[in-house]
């Protein structure tokens, strides 16, 4: 497993990840949880727990796990085991989600709307790669998709961890765009943009080990092919 979710206004942005999410839509009912003021710790308020409202952009799924479990090691069910952003599927696009409510009307139904104000909050997904039997989100059109199983090792070479994989072979040519505050937009509690501390924006024009990403931009942590060969600390 990679990643407990078990939250919502979540930003996922050029990682390698070869676990599956758990707890996605977990708790979803009734459940308050509090949010902050922005750049705060102090609580601005409480808010009803939907779940969704996540981003995933430029990061590489790759099914690390066989996904065939032994029940007699208790192991998770083999949907569960499922590397991706599959799990979403159930969630909206965001045009599909504000389809629902009735913005122009002066005096909405709130009956009608009652339902839609029990549900998930819509989810951005683009520019991903999936290997190896990873899934993508049933919405999302613009990532790349390939059945080959990459070799994906953490080794040692000169006493420094460094990664051995193919991955970048199998990715070739795709390449996805740039990400920024702009694109990632607000959450939709606090209603705070995803930016620097001061306020500022962010660009991920910077990969992991600090180099300068161009305009045709790799999905996942390192720049170029070369640059993940490279030790990570």
């Amino acid at each position: 497993m990679s990643l407990r979710i078990a939250t919502q206004g979540v930003a996922m942005v050029h990682n390698l990840m070869m676990g599956t999410f758990t707890f996605v839509g977990g708790g979803t009912g009734r459940r308050y949880t509090p949010y902050h003021i922005r750049h705060r710790t102090e609580v601005a308020g409480f808010m009803h727990f939907l779940h969704g409202d996540d981003r995933f952009y430029n990061n590489i799924f790759v099914q690390g796990i066989d996904t065939n479990p032994d029940p007699r090691k208790g192991e998770p069910g083999a949907h569960e085991r499922i590397c991706g952003t599959w799990q979403f599927d159930e969630y909206p696009t965001y045009d599909e989600w504000i389809s629902w409510f009735d913005l122009d009307v002066a005096r909405p139904d709130m009956r009608k709307l009652e339902q839609y104000h029990e549900s998930h909050l819509p989810v951005w997904s683009k520019g991903n790669v999936y290997l190896g039997g990873a899934k993508p989100w049933k919405h999302e059109n613009d990532c790349l998709v390939l059945d080959d199983m990459p070799t994906v090792e953490l080794t040692e070479q000169d006493g420094a961890p460094v990664l051995k994989t193919n991955v970048y072979e199998l990715i070739a040519a795709y390449r996805a765009g740039m990400v920024n505050s702009d694109i990632l937009g607000r959450a939709f509690e606090p209603e705070q943009r995803f930016e620097s501390p001061d306020g500022s924006e962010i660009v991920f024009d910077r990969d992991y080990l600090g180099n300068t990403r161009g305009v045709g931009v790799l999905p996942g942590p390192f720049a170029s092919a070369e640059a993940a060969e490279k030790p990570l600390w």
